[in-house]
């Protein structure tokens, strides 16, 4: 019989940190909760992490980023927030999945089962985006744009060069049918996305 796997939950959220853990616990057979010393460590001997996408909210994802690259864990995201652009964010960061909150129980474990054999979660291809054929860094990319945000500005959030992040835009207008800054954010608007940011203007 395989060892259970070991399992830390991230979360900024108390009540999620404590719901999580207790839900897992009733599966000591397939899951061990573990507690992670610091969202900075190595998380040694940690197969799998559970991101409360709360974080993304409360930061630029730093420590998200370093669970991602800096850790031999499959790091998922575990959200209530069903905004494609948020779930895009995560993915493009390279988070091996993401499952909502309205699972239940035994469908969490089998997510978290899926990643730690190093399966795609189930939940991370259904993210409203896909319609349109656009990929997650597409989104990410318009969700930005969303929020006002400059090409200039983009690329420097996103670490691309601006021929690379135009490329993006271009092939995004595309599959969304749209030729124009402003229509593109309207089209986001009709799909989900979080409004743009009121302290700024939409970029030209």
């Amino acid at each position: 019989m395989p060892e259970p796997l070991r399992v830390a939950v991230v979360s900024r959220q108390e009540v999620v940190a404590r719901g999580l853990t207790a839900m897992l616990a009733d599966y000591p057979d397939r899951i061990t909760v573990v507690a992670l010393a610091s969202v900075y460590g190595k998380a040694k001997g940690i197969d799998v992490i559970l991101y409360d996408s709360h974080g993304l909210h409360r930061s630029e994802g730093a420590d998200l980023d370093h669970l991602i690259q800096k850790t031999d864990a499959k790091v998922i995201i575990y959200s209530r927030d069903m905004r494609p652009d948020l779930r895009a964010r995560a993915l493009a960061r390279g988070a091996d999945g993401w499952v909502s909150m309205s699972k239940h129980a035994p469908e969490l474990v089998d997510t978290i089962e899926r990643a730690g054999d190093g399966k795609r979660p189930e939940e991370q291809v259904d993210w409203i985006g896909q319609e349109a054929g656009l990929s997650p860094r597409e989104v990410e990319v318009l969700a930005l744009v969303t929020q006002g945000m400059s090409n200039q500005e983009i690329a420097d959030r996103l670490f691309l060069t601006i021929n690379t992040l135009k490329s993006h835009i271009r092939q995004a207008y595309k599959k969304i049918g749209v030729s124009s800054r402003a229509q593109a954010v309207a089209w986001c608007m009709q799909h989900g996305f979080a409004p743009p940011d009121p302290k700024g203007p939409v970029a030209e």
